[in-house]
């Protein structure tokens, strides 16, 4: 494993510990998958966005362009994100860096979990992750880079 993968991974692990909310309600859902989608139209980029807290589906909205089964990824992106606790991007990497797979080494079905970028772990201070947060449409690393800074920048604004 070289270096700038070794860095990657710990810079995603940091993500992970940085972008996390204060509170969250179906309110805070709703103003954040908004500002997802104008990130995206700032971006040019057509994407569906998906704000799940609990197994509860607060927001879903597929932009202009985007495809049916763009709603499936996110499933599967949720399905990885639930089941290892860490962005969908930062476990594909870590898992490839360790050449194992989901369906030999965890026996998780393709059909149910992918390994590719765009979900994330939904966090609040004191609860853990209670959700998640998640872009398709993408390439990989697009969708990881749209759904962090999207966080980051919401966060910020949010004081």
């Amino acid at each position: 494993m070289n270096l700038t993968m070794i860095e990657r991974l710990k810079e995603m692990q940091q993500e992970e510990k940085d972008l996390v909310f204060r509170t969250f309600d179906s309110e805070l859902a709703l103003k954040l998958g908004i500002h997802l989608i104008e990130e995206a139209k700032r971006r040019s980029q057509a994407v569906t966005i998906d704000v799940t807290l609990r197994g509860h589906r607060l927001f879903l909205h597929a932009m202009e362009g985007t495809h049916p089964d763009n709603e499936d990824w996110i499933r599967r992106k949720n399905n990885v994100v639930n089941h290892f606790s860490s962005s969908s991007w930062h476990t594909a990497l870590r898992l490839r860096s360790e050449n194992k797979t989901l369906e030999q080494d965890f026996g998780l079905p393709s059909s149910d979990f992918v390994l590719a970028g765009g979900g994330f772990p939904l966090i609040v201070e004191g609860q853990g992750q209670i959700g998640t947060i998640t872009v398709s449409g993408l390439p990989d690393e697009e969708d990881h880079d749209l759904v962090t800074t999207g966080i980051r920048t919401f966060l910020s604004q949010q004081g």
